[in-house]
């Protein structure tokens, strides 16, 4: 990394570590990585580069989160299929006045079992470089047919300009009802994540895949499905397997 960008962060780290506590800028999970960006001056956005100077992305939890790190999140392909695979495979959620929903996580190892009745895994295909989402039947056995995806062109992007460099920083949280407020004092720096290394990890079962599709509960977009992050996670514990990690 270029020591120019990489001092740059710790000098603005060390400033953000150093002030008091800060009321989040953002209410529920997402306010944690909101606060940090606003406090460090990076605008949000959605694009391929990564956070701090296109160089460092970053990302932010709570200091006794769950035991899941996301590496990154991105709607599969086809286009609209996230809603083919709720409306389809869901289970009706009681928050959300019956609509369907899902939330599951599962590998490439095996099938996973959702509300006993499907099972989720991943597929690598390197001939047609395409990584598949499978659903299969549980009560038949029957893969059913779906095409679900990503492209390893796709993906190679993301993992070369987000997941080269990332700053993982850990804060407290102190939160009253719906109020909540931020102590950032940790730092790790993680590199060494090649888009090879990510698809042998993926065939090995430590990189993981999470479906959060959820659906919006009122206004004009009431029923309409709404992703809440489905991407590609990993286990607390496995970090030192994916990443070369140093503390800043």
């Amino acid at each position: 990394m270029n020591d120019e960008v990489l001092e740059g962060f710790k000098k603005d780290f060390k400033r953000i570590k150093d002030a008091d506590w800060v009321e989040s800028h953002r209410k529920h999970d997402t306010g944690i990585g909101k606060t940090f960006e606003d406090l460090i001056g990076i605008v949000e956005n959605n694009n391929y580069l990564a956070d701090y100077q296109d160089v460092l992305e970053l990302k932010a939890s709570r200091a006794l989160s769950g035991s899941m790190l996301t590496l990154f999140t991105k709607a599969p392909q086809p286009k609209g299929v996230n809603t083919v695979l709720r409306e389809t495979y869901g289970n009706p959620d009681p928050k959300a006045d019956g609509l369907k929903t899902i939330h599951t996580t599962f590998s490439a190892l095996k099938f996973n079992n959702f509300i006993s009745k499907w099972g989720f895994k991943l597929d690598i295909n390197r001939e047609e470089e395409r990584i598949y989402i499978l659903v299969k039947n549980l009560e038949t056995g029957e893969i059913e047919d779906i095409e679900v995806y990503y492209d390893f062109d796709t993906i190679r992007q993301i993992i070369e300009n987000k997941c080269k460099y990332i700053a993982h920083i850990n804060a407290k949280s102190d939160k009253s009802g719906e109020n909540e407020k931020f102590k950032f004092n940790e730092c790790k720096l993680l590199s060494g994540l090649t888009f090879d290394k990510f698809i042998k990890l993926m065939e090995d079962g430590i990189i993981l895949y999470d479906i959060r599709i959820g659906v919006y509960r009122s206004g004009r977009q009431r029923g309409k499905t709404h992703d809440h992050g489905s991407g590609f996670r990993f286990k607390k514990n496995n970090l030192d397997l994916i990443f070369n990690v140093e503390e800043l």
